[in-house]
Formats: C-alpha cells, structure tokens, sequence
C-alpha cells in the first residue's frame, strides 16, 4: 500500500493515463491554489477566536475541524486516487517539493518522542474529525495535548510554524504559495 510519502503506485497503463489526465486538469493549478487559499483562511479564522472565553470553545472546536480536514486532505492522504499537494507535484515531475513537503511533515514535534508533524494531526483529524472510532481516555488527553500544543505561540511546530514552513516550501517551487 501506498503511503504519503512516495508516488502513486501505477501499476498499469490505463491508470498511468487517468492519473495523468486528472493531474492535467487546466484549472488544477488554480484549485490548488484556491484549496491553500481557503486552509489559510480557516487558519485565520481560528487563530483569531477568543479561546480564553469558555463561551468560545464550541466556535473554535467547529473552525479547527474544518482546517484540519481541509489539511489532511491536501496533505496527509493515502493512497493511488487520493488528491494531495504531493501527487500534484509529482505529477508535475516535481519530486523534490514533493518530498520537501513529505520530510517537513515528518518532523518530529518533541525531541523526546517519535511524533512526527503528520501523525500528530493525522492523528485529531482521523479519531476526532474525519471518523468515528471509538476512543479511548488516553486517545482524548492526547487530543487536548496536541491541540493545546498546536495553537501554543510559544513552542516549535505550531499550526503557524507548520504552515510558515509549508509556505517556504511551496513559495520556492514557485508554482503554489500558501
């Protein structure tokens, strides 16, 4: 199975012209660009809700979901068929913002832990957002870690440092910026 960090698995001719088709879409460049556009406004909108007002706390929860799907999907998909950022620069025979994009998501957040970048918000988006598992208390207070850890201004890999550095990434391909 494909991960996302390597290129599509094509394992015939027929899916070799449909991926290429649907990466050469006219418009794709502009979607791309209008998909980053609307991230960054979900991320603008949460960083300017009030989280110290407990009567926020339903507003915030509904505005990071909705960047953290938006996030998962051009980002962290799996997948031969899955629409990412990635595969669209692959397509491009772009490889190397590809994997730029791959290694940054693969940070570790903690020197002190495995946890990288993408299994952290892999992680909300699929137990919290995108699915419904069941979860367990230690699952929840991972959660609230993350979390916390992701909208702190003071600490290394924040959802702004995280898109900073995608923005850095995208801006030197010169093709899509955040």
């Amino acid at each position: 199975m494909e991960n996302a960090t390597t290129s599509p698995e094509i394992r015939n001719d027929e899916q070799k012209v449909k991926y290429e088709e649907f990466f050469r879409f006219p418009l794709l460049a502009e979607q791309v660009a209008m998909n980053i556009n609307h991230l960054n406004y979900r991320y603008n909108r949460l960083k300017d809700i009030d989280v110290t007002d407990s009567s926020n706390k339903e507003e915030f929860l509904m505005a990071f979901d909705a960047f953290l799907v938006l996030f998962r999907a051009l980002f962290l998909e799996n997948g031969n068929t899955q629409y990412t950022i990635q595969h669209y620069y692959r397509a491009k025979r772009d490889d190397d913002t590809a994997d730029k994009i791959n290694a940054f998501l693969d940070q570790q957040v903690y020197e002190w832990s495995d946890l990288s970048i993408r299994k952290m918000l892999k992680f909300i988006a699929d137990k919290f957002v995108c699915h419904a598992d069941p979860i367990s208390a230690e699952d929840l207070g991972s959660a609230n870690a993350y979390t916390a850890h992701l909208m702190n201004p003071y600490v290394n890999n924040n959802l702004q440092t995280i898109l900073e550095g995608l923005n850095k990434i995208l801006e030197s391909s010169k093709r899509v910026q955040l």
